[in-house]
């Protein structure tokens, strides 16, 4: 079975990316398993492992009642487990990931306690890179609605690097649409790169996927503007230390789009059938 793995920090925020992960594990029939980790404070204060420990059961006891409200809202659909541990954000998310080799990780976008190790600073690329697995970021406004449109916005170079096994999974465990974003600053730039976009299309052949072009000059704005004008339920993009996609413009998608992002990688461990 698929597993979905969504960190919380018990926000409002998180708590709508866990909301939404359930229903997603709902409609696609996979597992769901919410983490919460708890750093211990680097100064020692007097009696600490006491007094952590009194935090550690009332934080069960928060992720408990969330795997309850969780199962409410799904009718006991979906098997949800939980897991609540003392140690380093990023090691435990890794380490759960190594464990379960979840379908996808999903986040909300400003849950500042971990959000920023993800996506803030020289930190975004070097976790996502790491993580090795799709990672699924939600806006804080937006509810759960069935995938059925998936955009891959790309900027058409190294196109022989794209994960194209991975986006062809998760675009059949949704059975969806997917459609190919590109957005440049000039239209004789897009003409250019058409070429790419079809040889790009040719290896998701398959897929019968739909490519789209918009001449804009913040990709950003380019690649949005398209999602409304085609209904597209979740945006994909491939973080890259140079190109389209680098550090600053992932950072954009992640906290600026209006709809879910997922970002996966070259090196990603394609999802499972």
């Amino acid at each position: 079975m698929k597993t979905i793995i969504a960190p919380t920090d018990f926000s409002s925020v998180s708590y709508n990316a866990c909301l939404y992960a359930a229903k997603m594990a709902e409609d696609i029939k996979a597992e769901l398993v919410l983490l919460h980790v708890m750093e211990l404070p680097a100064a020692a204060a007097e009696f600490p492992i006491m007094q952590e420990a009194f935090v550690e059961i009332d934080m069960q006891e928060e992720l408990n009642e969330l795997r309850d409200e969780l199962l409410a809202e799904t009718n006991n659909k979906v098997n949800i487990q939980t897991k609540h541990i003392l140690g380093s954000v990023e090691y435990e998310i890794k380490e759960l990931c190594t464990e379960k080799e979840p379908f996808v990780v999903v986040m909300g976008t400003h849950s500042y306690n971990l959000i920023n190790r993800f996506f803030i600073g020289s930190t975004t690329l070097y976790s996502i890179k790491h993580l090795r697995y799709p990672v699924l970021v939600i806006p804080s406004n937006v509810q759960y609605k069935p995938v059925k449109k998936i955009a891959l916005a790309t900027d058409m170079k190294n196109i022989y690097e794209v994960p194209v096994h991975e986006i062809e999974m998760i675009v059949k465990y949704f059975n969806a649409e997917l459609q190919i974003f590109y957005a440049g600053k000039d239209k004789q730039k897009i003409n250019r790169n058409s070429l790419a976009g079809l040889l790009l299309d040719h290896r998701l052949e398959n897929l019968y996927p739909q490519l789209y072009y918009m001449e804009d000059e913040d990709v950003l704005k380019g690649v949005l503007s398209l999602a409304e004008q085609h209904q597209t339920d979740l945006v994909m993009i491939i973080p890259k230390k140079h190109g389209l996609f680098h550090r600053s413009q992932s950072k954009d998608f992640i906290f600026y789009s209006d709809i879910p992002v997922m970002a996966i990688h070259e090196d990603d461990v394609a999802p499972h059938v």
